[in-house]
């Protein structure tokens, strides 16, 4: 008997049957085995958590047949699109183009292995990312969907991204699900300009470095609350590895939840 994940509570309402393999809260009513919990706390599909408990312990998933469920391989294919592109705006960071990248990182006093341990990447301003999407064959529809590319009203398709430095968000499952862009010229505005939701992302349920904070966290029995992404690279190099942001958006009750699911304690540094 414990506090449930779904809601706010301060008495415990949320009993887990070992016996049974089941969760049942009596306060909020939300209730299933395993995969049910993991769809509801991960904002997954039935399949995708299937592959994920069976990534977690080892056991081998069979092919998901082609007519099975369409949302699931939609969803899969948008996070794969996702990996597709973290890796390409990393290549261009390390390429000519990314230099007034570079320059902003030796400027905030971010070293070659820490850019690479959080994947920073650099958006080009030429439209790369259709372009390689185009190339690869990706319909227009799921380019689209991705949120990583943008529709012309006049027609054709362009980058969301240009000429930013590039930030992987990922999920607590360490899948690239979005990214946050900061601008680098003075007078560029948003300075920071973050993915739309998609089928993939929730912003209000996404807490930045989650993926690699959540051992940490449960090792030192606290979570450090940052603001932003530059914030959590430089703590997270000054050695403290508990360490989150809110992706410059409010602080939200889902955001808490994920928090409350591995420490009991969070310093809040905003």
């Amino acid at each position: 008997m414990g506090l449930c994940p779904f809601h706010n509570e301060k008495t415990p309402s949320f009993n887990v049957n070992s016996d049974k393999q089941f969760y049942k809260c009596f306060g909020c009513g939300k209730g299933g085995d395993v995969f049910n919990f993991v769809m509801e706390i991960d904002g997954l599909g039935f399949f995708e958590a299937m592959k994920l408990l069976a990534e977690r312990n080892g056991i081998a998933m069979p092919k998901l047949r082609e007519d099975s469920d369409p949302e699931s391989r939609k969803r899969a294919t948008i996070q794969e699109l996702h990996e597709v592109a973290a890796q390409f705006f990393r290549e261009k960071l390390l390429s000519g183009e990314g230099e007034p990248a570079r320059e902003y990182l030796r400027k905030r006093g971010t070293g070659q292995k820490t850019a690479e341990e959080f994947l920073l990447g650099y958006s080009d301003t030429q439209g790369g990312l259709t372009r390689l999407f185009q190339k690869q064959g990706v319909s227009e529809e799921l380019m689209e969907q991705s949120g990583l590319v943008m529709r012309r009203e006049s027609g054709g398709f362009y980058d969301r991204f240009r000429g930013r430095l590039m930030f992987p968000i990922w999920n607590e499952s360490a899948k690239v699900i979005a990214f946050g862009a900061r601008a680098l010229a003075p007078d560029e505005q948003p300075k920071y300009l973050n993915s739309p939701e998609t089928a993939i992302y929730r912003k209000s349920h996404v807490l930045y470095n989650m993926q690699r904070a959540k051992e940490a966290g449960r090792k030192h029995g606290r979570i450090v609350l940052v603001e932003g992404y530059m914030d959590v690279i430089g703590v997270h190099a000054a050695g403290v590895k508990e360490v989150v942001a809110s992706c410059g958006t409010a602080l939200r009750p889902e955001q808490v939840k994920a928090m409350r699911r591995h420490v009991d304690k969070v310093v809040v540094n905003f």
